[in-house]
Parts: structure tokens; C-alpha cells; sequence
């Protein structure tokens, strides 16, 4: 049994790592279109193509990863030299060198991409570790939910402070400051974290990893239904900003409540979450999550006073909770299931793959803000918002979630009937050429997150 002390050292990236990226999904936009008046029909559209390219490199980094056979590992060296510049890119994202309009789209696109594949192959090869260091279904739900108590401070982090942080000590200084939490724990967290020698066998060839990861039909199902949930809470944080701002107008201090107590919830509902995952199937938890989340989402069509919005994002911290611990839980079961076919480990496939419909989900999100946007006729320069802008963003925030959702339902639902068909796929007895587990002395490093909410 890993030591508690190495357990909480391994979960504390989750701070910085998740403070980075949800800091990034809802400010990056709102700053570059409403502080530096870039058309946001044009960023979307760049965005597009960004979400595309970057999810083959989500794609290409899980295959590297798996193929890496370094004396550090094949995990840990990514994270050991990836750390400094994301932190470095975030900030240079807050803090634009350019001035122009023009130059300013072009800066945000080059270093949005930059930021994103480091992030990347960070946060790829945090998360691949995760199954491999912790295989009973015991540990893992003890370290998920250390994991998701330290992911939702950066996340309150992220989501509540950033725009409150930028708005008011300035938008370089909330970057600095957010550099700097996750710098360290990113490194701190390297002391309790560790790999297993006998895993770095040589992986398959590109083509022949893709097929067979698109063999394992509970992953197909899988990978589907978080597209469609990745989609729906990335749209909500980014979403949130405007909605804030055009809709039900918040101070900045009601904004960080709105969003804080949300994740204030979600940190004691993580180990209710993770309780439940130990007396009922991981896919079962998974899909209560989804009908709850969507269900609550609808009352931001209705909200029309500030403490409305504040008590449905509170409400929401019960499905936000379930999203950040059951998904883990169930993409490392889809990851066992596919060591006893292989006898293969291929989490940097299996995480990168996800990575890669995730980001295609990105460039989905995009496209309907795009077209939002054009629908509306919105301007940031428009002092009052117009009434098919306020409409738009009601149905954005309280109408597409509950869709989006019902479609992730009916893939969980295909997992729920391939994983009865297949019997009760928890993790179990290791396969004799894969499901090795490093003795908790192991030297070494690293952790992991999995990409979005």
C-alpha cells in the first residue's frame, strides 16, 4: 500500500494542472474578445482549425508516450521538462507581445497551440499513470477522491477567480500568480509518484494501436459519451463568462460565488462519489451524473436573479462531483479490460486517444459559439445586449447542456449493455504480463488529471 503521505504528494498536481486549464477555457476567449475587441466570429473559426490539429497531437503524444523507454521512465520525463513552459506559454497568453487587432488573432491562435501541446503531453502522461500505480478498485477510489478534492481547489481557482482576479489586480498578474501554484505542485507532486520497469515493453505500431483501441467496443462507448460530457461542461465554463456578463449581469464577487460554490460543494460530494463507486458499478454512477447534471442545468433558461444563478451552480456541484470521479474511474476499467485482452499497458494510447475525440469536441464547441455569435450579431462593443443575444446565451447555458447529455446517456447506456454481457469488468487479479504494480518504495514521480470539466 502506497503511503498516505505519497498518495496526497501525487494527487496535488491536480491543483495546478486543472487551475491552468479551466482558467484557460473561461477567461482565454471573454479576454481576447472583450478586453482586446478581437472579432469573435474569427477567433471561433480559428479555433476550429486549432481543435482539429491539436487532437491528432493528442493522438501522437499517447503513442509516444507508450513507446518511450527512457531510464526516467516512459511517463515522467514529459512531465519533468513539460512543466516550465505551460506555465511560461499560460502566462505569455495574459500578457500578449502584439497590439494590433489583426496580430492579436494570430498571437492567441500560435500560442494557444503552443500552451495546449504541452499541456498535453503533461496532462496525457499525469493520467496514464494513474491505472498503472493504482490497479484494485479499493486504491482507486481512495485516490480519486484525493485527487478530486486537490482538482476542485484548482478548479475553484480557475473558474471563479480568474475573471475576478483579471478584472481586478490585472489579467498578467492572475497569469503570474496562476503560473506559479502550478508550477509547484506539478514538481511537488513528483515525489510521490513512480513507474514500473516491467511495463515498458515495446508497444504496437501507430496503425495497429489504433485499430485495436477501436476494437474495444466499452471504449468506443466510452470515448462517445465523454465527448459529449467534455463538450457540455467545457461549453458551460466558457459560457459562463458571458452569461454573467450580458445575462444576469454579477459583480465580480457574485461571479466568484456563482462558480466557487459550485466546487465548494463538489469537494465533500467527491468522497460520497467515490463511496459510491465502491457499492455500485462505475457505468451506474456515471449515468446518474449525467441525468443530474442535465436536469439541474435547465433552470439557467429560467434564472433571472443573481442569487438564482448562485443556488443552480451550487445545485450543479452534485453532478460536477460525479463527473470528476466516475469518469476516471471508468476510463482506468476500460483500460484493464483492454491489458487482459493486449497484455499490453497503453494508457498514453487509450488517454491519448481520448484526448484526441475530446479536442475534436473542442473544435465542435467552437463551431456553435461561431455560429452563435453570427445568429446573435453579438458585439462586445454593444453597450446593451440585444434580446436574441440574451436568448441565445439562456439556451446555451440552460437548454444545449440537457441535449448534449441526453446523447452521452444513450452511449453509457451501449456500455452498460457490452459491460452486462461481459460481466463485472472492476479491476481484479493482475494479467501475469501486465497488471504489475510497483512496490510502493519505488523510486520515483508523477500523477494524473483527465482532460476538461
Amino acid at each position: 500500500m502506497v503511503s498516505l503521505k505519497k498518495r496526497l504528494a501525487y494527487s496535488s498536481n491536480q491543483i495546478g494542472v486543472n487551475l491552468l486549464w479551466q482558467a484557460f477555457n473561461t477567461v482565454a476567449v471573454f479576454f481576447y474578445v472583450t478586453h482586446l475587441h478581437v472579432s469573435a466570429t474569427l477567433i471561433s473559426a480559428g479555433l476550429i482549425v486549432y481543435g482539429i490539429i491539436n487532437a491528432f497531437l493528442n493522438l501522437i503524444a499517447g503513442h509516444i508516450s507508450d513507446r518511450t523507454n527512457l531510464r526516467m521512465g516512459r511517463r515522467i520525463p514529459y512531465i519533468v521538462f513539460g512543466g516550465l513552459p505551460l506555465v511560461v506559454l499560460f502566462y505569455l497568453l495574459f500578457h500578449p507581445l502584439v497590439h494590433s487587432r489583426e496580430a492579436l488573432l494570430y498571437y492567441f491562435l500560435i500560442v494557444t497551440l503552443l500552451f495546449d501541446l504541452c499541456y498535453t503531453f503533461v496532462a496525457l502522461n499525469i493520467g496514464a499513470l494513474f491505472p498503472e500505480m493504482y490497479p484494485s478498485a479499493k486504491e482507486r477510489s481512495s485516490v480519486v477522491a484525493l485527487q478530486q478534492f486537490f482538482g476542485i481547489v484548482g478548479l475553484i481557482l480557475g473558474v471563479a477567480l480568474s475573471k475576478s482576479l483579471g478584472q481586478s489586480v490585472g489579467w498578467s498578474a492572475m497569469a503570474i500568480l496562476f503560473a506559479a501554484i502550478t508550477v509547484i505542485t506539478i514538481y511537488v507532486s513528483l515525489y510521490g509518484s513512480f513507474e514500473n520497469p516491467a511495463y515498458r515493453k515495446t508497444s504496437l505500431r501507430l496503425r495497429e494501436a489504433v485499430r485495436e483501441t477501436f476494437r474495444n467496443k466499452q471504449f468506443v462507448y466510452y470515448v462517445l459519451a465523454s465527448l459529449f460530457i467534455q463538450l457540455t461542461t467545457t461549453m458551460f465554463v466558457t459560457d459562463s463568462s458571458f452569461y454573467s456578463q450580458y445575462v444576469v449581469r454579477l459583480s465580480p464577487l457574485q461571479s466568484s460565488l456563482f462558480l466557487g460554490s459550485m466546487f465548494i460543494v463538489a469537494i465533500p460530494l467527491s468522497f460520497v462519489w467515490s463511496r459510491i463507486s465502491l457499492k455500485t458499478a462505475n457505468i451506474h454512477g456515471t449515468m446518474l451524473a449525467t441525468v443530474l447534471f442535465g436536469l439541474i442545468s435547465i433552470a439557467f433558461y429560467f434564472d433571472r436573479t443573481s442569487i438564482a444563478v448562485i443556488l443552480t451552480g451550487t445545485c450543479l456541484g452534485v453532478g460536477i462531483a460525479g463527473f470528476l470521479v466516475m469518469m476516471n474511474l471508468l476510463l482506468a476499467e476500460v483500460i484493464d479490460n483492454d491489458a487482459r485482452t493486449t497484455g499490453k499497458r497503453r494508457e498514453g494510447m487509450y488517454y491519448g486517444m481520448n484526448g484526441f475525440i475530446v479536442r475534436i469536441g473542442m473544435s465542435l464547441q467552437y463551431a456553435i459559439m461561431g455560429i452563435f455569435f453570427w445568429w446573435t450579431g453579438f458585439q462586445s462593443t454593444r453597450p446593451v445586449p440585444t434580446g436574441r443575444t440574451i436568448l441565445g446565451f439562456r439556451l446555451l447555458m440552460g437548454g444545449l447542456p440537457l441535449l448534449l447529455l441526453m446523447i452521452a446517456f444513450l452511449f453509457l447506456m451501449m456500455y452498460r449493455h457490452d459491460w452486462k454481457k461481459g460481466g463485472d469488468s472492476r479491476p481484479s487479479a493482475p494479467h501475469p504480463n501486465s497488471l504489475i504494480l510497483p512496490d510502493s518504495t519505488s523510486p520515483s514521480l508523477v500523477e494524473t488529471t483527465s482532460e476538461g470539466v
